[in-house]
C-alpha cells in the first residue's frame, strides 16, 4: 500500500505499507512525474520501514521506469530513504554511487520527520525546457 505524505511541491514523499502492488507503483510514479512536470530537481522520501514485500509486477515497472529516465537521474537531487532493514542501508549506499549527482541518506523510523526536513532543504527550480 502506499500513502502520499504531505510534503512540499518539490518534494514527493511516500510511506509504503503491507505489499506494495502494482498500482500503487502506478500512483507513485503518476506522482513522481507530476512533480517532475514542475521542477527541474525534486528530492524523494520514501518510508519503508512497514514495506513487506512486492508484487512481481512492481519489479518489472520499476525497472522499466528506471530505464525510462536513464541519463535524467541528476533530476532527483535527494533521496531519504527510512527504514530499519540493514540491507536496505547498504542498497541506498550502492545507489548512491550510481546516482552521484543524487545525495542520498538513510533515516530510522523515529526519523521520518528529520528526514522529511533533510529533503525539503532544497531550492526548488522550474523545469528548463
Amino acid at each position: 500500500m502506499i500513502e502520499i505524505l504531505a510534503s512540499p511541491p518539490h518534494v514527493a514523499g511516500y510511506r509504503f505499507t503491507d505489499e506494495l502492488t502494482g498500482a500503487d507503483y502506478a500512483a507513485c510514479i503518476a506522482d513522481l512525474e507530476s512533480r517532475l512536470a514542475r521542477f527541474e530537481r525534486i528530492a524523494v522520501v520514501s518510508d519503508i520501514s512497514d514495506l513487506h514485500g512486492l508484487a512481481l509486477d512492481v519489479i518489472g515497472k520499476d525497472l522499466r521506469y528506471a530505464l525510462s529516465r536513464r541519463g535524467e537521474y541528476d533530476r532527483f537531487a535527494r533521496a531519504a530513504v527510512v527504514t530499519d532493514k540493514r540491507w536496505l542501508v547498504t542498497v541506498t549506499g550502492l545507489a548512491d554511487r550510481v546516482m552521484p549527482r543524487t545525495e542520498m541518506r538513510t533515516f530510522a523510523p523515529e526519523e521520518r520527520t528529520v528526514a522529511l526536513t533533510w529533503a525539503t532543504n532544497l531550492e526548488p527550480a522550474p523545469p528548463t525546457s
